[in-house]
Parts: structure tokens; C-alpha cells; sequence
């Protein structure tokens, strides 16, 4: 049975197709897994010439995550079997979905494209090729130095207690956020607030609205994507995905506006602005 016919029986209802559908596509995701890996060198050898402990678990990692880009594709809907196959179709998302994964558990801040092409490429020549950093810096016309961080770029999984020397005392988690840990009381309950301000006006917004805002930046529910992606599920140009991104944030922001919580936010914003910061009165003594 094709994508495309099992694709019409889990319209109708039919669940078990949708099993059948994953099952079929395997191959699929697990090429796409395979790929993904290979851009990001990740796909490292024991001393055997076998894929290493962290290469399996990195594989298996971005096959989980591509048999969810898969399902939520199918439960969008979104696919018309007038405009091509359906493996063509959802491809891109899961790409998209396994970048996702990986750029957010490199070592350091994800690149944009062109960087991360050259730390491919660079690391590509060094690990595969075994040449040298001088030598990369002159095949790929960069200075050494930039050679030279490119090569060493981390590729691979990464926590945040790994910036933390295994000797050093306190908590990591303290040091990177101390402004959240060490705000007021005031602070706390507002920012409580805030969000459930937020949330409860978003989810007042239209679906499409949603949809977009949700996927620009992956909250309440919706799996962060870039710009291209969510332009194909929405059928729009990427500059109309913009359009419709900053006219949703206008409309969420008008509806928050007359909120306890913008109202206590722009007291606060007032007492601050009244009082020297070395003595601040609680906004609850205003």
C-alpha cells in the first residue's frame, strides 16, 4: 500500500494506517537521520572502524525525533497528493526538525548556515581527509586562526553543567540566571502573571495567528521551525510569514494592555523610576 492511500485511510479515521505509514517510511527517516549526521560530522568511529557509543545514541536520538516531525505532518494535513509525492513533501520537515535537535545540543551557540557549512567542511577535511589546519585555511581561503576554531567546534551533545569545572562549588544554574533566582517577591508574581497573561490571550488569538507566533518561537505547545518551513505550511511567502508574525504580536500585545498584570508591570516600571534604587519600596506599600 502507498503513502499516499494510507494517507487517505488515516483521514478517515483510521489509526493503525498511521502505524503502517511510519513502518513504511523507516527507510526514510533513518537515510534522513544518516545525513543530518554526516553534515554535522557527528557520525564518529571506535578504534574498530564501528560507529562509536555516542554515534548510535546521537542516530537513534534524531530517528525519534524524525518519526515526530512525521506524525505531526500527517496531523497537520497539510499534504496535497496534487502536487507530488509525499516523501518529497515531507522531507524538508524532517530535516528541519533534526537541526533543530542538534544545533540546540551543540557545545556553543548554533551558527547560522554559512558558518556551520564551513565548520562541515573544515571538520570534513580534517577528521576524513587528515589534512592539516594550515592546509584547510589554504584550501578554503580562511585565515588559520579561523581554521582553527572551525576544527575544533563541538559538535556534539552538550549540558550547560559541562561549563562548570567538576571542582568548582555552587550551582552552574545560579551563576547563568541570577536575576531570576535572586528577584523579589513583587518580581515573581508578576512575572507569574505575565505569563499567564500571555497564555491565556494567545490562545484568543485565530488559529493561523497561533500557528505562526507558535512556531516563531516554539511555545505553548508548538515545535519552534524557521521561516521557510512554517511558509510552506502556511502557503505564504516567507515575507508574508513575517507580515503576519509582527501584526500577531501587535494584536497579542493590544490585548494584553488592559491586564492585571501590564498594569501592575507599568506600576512597577513607575515606582522604579520614583524611588533611588538604593531604596526601593515593595509595590505592595504603594
Amino acid at each position: 500500500m502507498t503513502n499516499e492511500e494510507l494517507l487517505v485511510r488515516i483521514s478517515n479515521g483510521d489509526e493503525a494506517a498511521l502505524t503502517k505509514l511510519c513502518l513504511v517510511n523507516t527507510g526514510l527517516v533513518k537515510n534522513r537521520a544518516w545525513s543530518i549526521a554526516r553534515q554535522y560530522h557527528c557520525l564518529r568511529q571506535n578504534q574498530y572502524g564501528a560507529l562509536s557509543d555516542y554515534a548510535k545514541e546521537m542516530l537513534s536520538e534524531l530517528e525519534s525525533v524524525g518519526r515526530l516531525a512525521l506524525v505531526e505532518c500527517v496531523r497537520t494535513g497539510g499534504y496535497d497528493a496534487g502536487k507530488g509525492r509525499f516523501t518529497t513533501y515531507v522531507t524538508p520537515f524532517l530535516d528541519g526538525a533534526m537541526r533543530r535537535h542538534l544545533e540546540c545540543s551543540l557545545g556553543t551557540l548554533s551558527l547560522d548556515r554559512d558558518s556551520m557549512g564551513l565548520v562541515r567542511k573544515a571538520q570534513k577535511r580534517y577528521h576524513q581527509k587528515g589534512e592539516s589546519v594550515e592546509q584547510i585555511s589554504q584550501a578554503l581561503g580562511i585565515s588559520f586562526p579561523t581554521a582553527a576554531r572551525a576544527v575544533a567546534y563541538p559538535t556534539h551533545f552538550f549540558s550547560v553543567y559541562d561549563l562548570q569545572d567538576p571542582e568548582e562549588d555552587g550551582d552552574i544554574l545560579e551563576r547563568l540566571t541570577p536575576g531570576w533566582l535572586s528577584e523579589s517577591p513583587e518580581e515573581t508574581v508578576i512575572r507569574s502573571l505575565t505569563m499567564e497573561c500571555l497564555r491565556e490571550e494567545f490562545l484568543q488569538l485565530s488559529k493561523k495567528d497561533q500557528e505562526i507566533l507558535g512556531r516563531c518561537f516554539g511555545v505553548y505547545g508548538h515545535p519552534k521551525s524557521d521561516l521557510r518551513e512554517i511558509a510552506i505550511r502556511s502557503r505564504m511567502k516567507e515575507s508574508g510569514v513575517e507580515k503576519a508574525k509582527d501584526q500577531a504580536i501587535k494584536r497579542l500585545r493590544d490585548r494584553c494592555l488592559d491586564s492585571l498584570a501590564w498594569k501592575l508591570r507599568r506600576a512597577r516600571r513607575m515606582v522604579d523610576r520614583a524611588v533611588p534604587t538604593e531604596v526601593k519600596i515593595p509595590l505592595h506599600s504603594v
